[in-house]
């Protein structure tokens, strides 16, 4: 299920329920999940949305009177809600709700919180406590630089301003031109050096590199729960890639480097069929979708990353023959 976020983020996480005549537990969808066990307060009433798939818990005697599920599919909605009808009728619901309310208030404060850039890898491999010493001094920068703006009062509430979370996301900013920038460039001394066309290191190593944050940012977001956000982070992206990514440089290079007249000198150099191929991509996926009933599937995952191969090949195939027909 996914459940209501308990912290203020109007979200929702993913939770594994275990639901039986006498209690109700979960665990977070995440490694070593029994750690994170909650013991949840049965609940005296419940109400059904059919529409949206959301079961809403109705618990009295606790500090949280309500409690949300978010059901994956119509399947188990209508099971899970059959269920929660013949626990209400076979149970001393007053012996119930007195057993477990302890555990359940301090559900989701410990699972949410993340190290900071600076603290030190316990029980690490060799290799991330290698990176982590050789990145220290630009992590202990960040660190000094970034406010964090994650730690929550105990009522699960945000303790920092919204000013300091503009600030925050201005200097998240400030660092990934800053990497990007040094990235490009040393991409571009390294395929000089290696006497590698540029073309190839663009379609291969930089745009993968410059694709990292939003990879980051969409495996965090799978990972609370979030699956429509990391599908939106990706298809977000590359439509800021396309409008403003190009748009805006084109638009400031004809407005002060050529006075407003025409540019002439753009060539096709495989951009036709670039962007054919992203359509195909985007069409692929719309009809994937409609076939599964907008439910992903680990198959997916493998036929993309197939596609993806499929097109380096190409690129790298198309460049080489162009290099050598020119020879």
């Amino acid at each position: 299920f996914y459940n209501k976020s308990k912290v203020a983020l109007k979200g929702w996480h993913l939770r594994w329920f275990t639901l039986t005549e006498d209690v109700m537990t979960s665990v977070p969808n995440r490694r070593n999940p029994e750690k994170y066990h909650t013991i949840h307060p049965m609940f005296e009433s419940i109400e059904a949305d059919s529409e949206r798939l959301i079961i809403k818990l109705c618990c009295p005697n606790t500090k949280r009177k309500e409690f949300y599920l978010m059901a994956p599919s119509k399947e188990i909605f209508e099971k899970v809600v059959k269920q929660c009808e013949e626990n209400m009728q076979h149970r001393d619901e007053t012996k119930a709700i007195d057993t477990f309310p302890s555990e359940f208030e301090t559900e989701g404060f410990e699972e949410l919180t993340e190290p900071s850039l600076i603290d030190f890898p316990r029980n690490g491999s060799i290799t991330s406590t290698a990176l982590f010493l050789i990145l220290f001094p630009l992590s202990f920068i960040m660190h000094l630089s970034i406010p964090d703006v994650r730690k929550l009062s105990e009522k699960g509430d945000p303790t920092s301003s919204v000013s300091m979370a503009y600030l925050a996301v201005v200097m998240c900013l400030v660092w990934l031109i800053v990497g990007s920038y040094a990235m490009v460039s040393s991409l571009e001394k390294l395929a000089e050096l290696l006497n590698i066309p540029d073309s190839i290191v663009g379609v291969t190593v930089s745009a993968a590199g410059t694709s990292l944050p939003n990879y980051v940012a969409s495996v965090m977001a799978a990972k609370q729960g979030f699956g429509n956000m990391a599908i939106s982070n990706a298809f977000g992206s590359n439509t800021f890639n396309l409008t403003v990514g190009l748009g805006l440089p084109w638009t400031l290079y004809v407005a002060f480097a050529n006075n407003f007249e025409p540019y002439h000198a753009l060539r096709d150099d495989g951009i036709t069929l670039n962007a054919i191929i992203l359509a195909s991509t985007l069409l692929f996926f719309i009809v994937l979708m409609l076939w599964t009933d907008f439910v992903l599937y680990r198959w997916h995952g493998y036929a993309f990353l197939a596609l993806y191969a499929m097109y380096i090949a190409q690129q790298v195939a198309i460049v080489f023959i162009s290099n050598t027909e020119n020879s």
